[in-house]
């Protein structure tokens, strides 16, 4: 896609010259450095050595979720069956793994199996069998496509939507998955009629958007996580990501999350218990969702 820039007069724009990395360890070097920043991944180790291969980086994520990262410079197919080889290596081998995190980001940290680990393949573009591959291979896969320009780097998933058969912003399930009713059984009837109206505001919020259910809470992602409700008996507790930008709460009814509890940029929270707040909260979560996408 194009990307102009304005000229200082304010009225005409300039296209901004598209760039290439020299090879795949410039972009595999951009990405691990900002891990944090682009995907809302926490470093565990860059070209992790396991038997017949090295995982380009290996992460979790903002909810303790495995993340596998591999790398792309040329179409290459074997990038996305290298990456399904090292997410297996990640599942026989929980233990040295829950290990390594330990040793990486510190014994407090917890490792979550209550999903499927995650698989990201970052390039500048995918085909049409690519695409029409992962749509067929579980675990999904996330395809990221990448532009670098002139002092600018953009970053967007691809499959998000194609990969899923159900309606939009529903998580495609596998067949002992949680499901949204899993999620809202356990709260009041009035609270769980609370979490599906939010719902559907965050999903409308742009087609980007997408849904990830757990059995207590559900994500919402673009290219990282911008908002977690957690469902709780009597009310929802939000976590939003605003990383190291100030949000605008004229209410003052959010607050910090500890850095002790590990959440990286989501980094704030807040309590919804009533209809007539759901406007208010969805300015909150809008802020997140802007912040990831800007």
């Amino acid at each position: 896609m194009p990307l102009y820039k304005f000229l200082p007069d304010g009225k005409t724009l300039q296209k901004v010259d598209r760039n290439e990395f020299a090879n795949e360890e410039e972009l595999h070097s951009l990405v691990e450095n900002n891990l944090t920043t682009v995907l809302g991944v926490r470093l565990i180790a860059g070209e992790y050595p396991v038997p017949n291969g090295r995982i380009d980086t290996l992460g979790l994520d903002e909810n303790g979720i495995p993340v596998v990262i591999e790398y792309k410079w040329k179409k290459d197919l074997s990038a996305i069956i290298q990456g399904l080889f090292y997410l297996d290596w990640v599942l026989q081998n929980k233990r040295p793994f829950e290990s390594i995190v330990k040793d990486k980001l510190g014994k407090d940290v917890n490792v979550n199996w209550s999903t499927q680990p995650r698989l990201m393949v970052i390039a500048q573009d995918f085909d049409l069998k690519e695409l029409a591959a992962t749509n067929q291979v579980r675990p999904s896969i996330e395809l990221i496509r990448y532009s670098l320009y002139e002092g600018l780097f953009t970053i967007d998933g691809v499959n998000v939507l194609e990969s899923r058969s159900t309606p939009r912003g529903i998580q495609e399930l596998e067949d002992d998955g949680p499901t949204v009713e899993d999620v809202i059984k356990h709260a009041n009837p009035d609270v769980g009629q609370l979490f599906l109206e939010l719902r559907d505001q965050i999903l409308a919020l742009s087609e980007s958007v997408w849904e990830k259910v757990f059995p207590r809470y559900c994500d919402y992602r673009t290219i990282s996580t911008f908002a977690s409700v957690n469902v709780q008996k009597s009310r929802l507790k939000i976590f939003i990501k605003m990383g190291d930008k100030p949000i605008n709460d004229p209410r003052s009814i959010s607050k910090p999350v500890p850095a002790s509890w590990g959440y990286g940029y989501m980094n704030t929270q807040f309590f919804l218990t009533k209809r007539e707040d759901i406007d208010y909260a969805l300015t909150l979560i809008t802020q997140a969702y802007e912040y990831v996408s800007d």
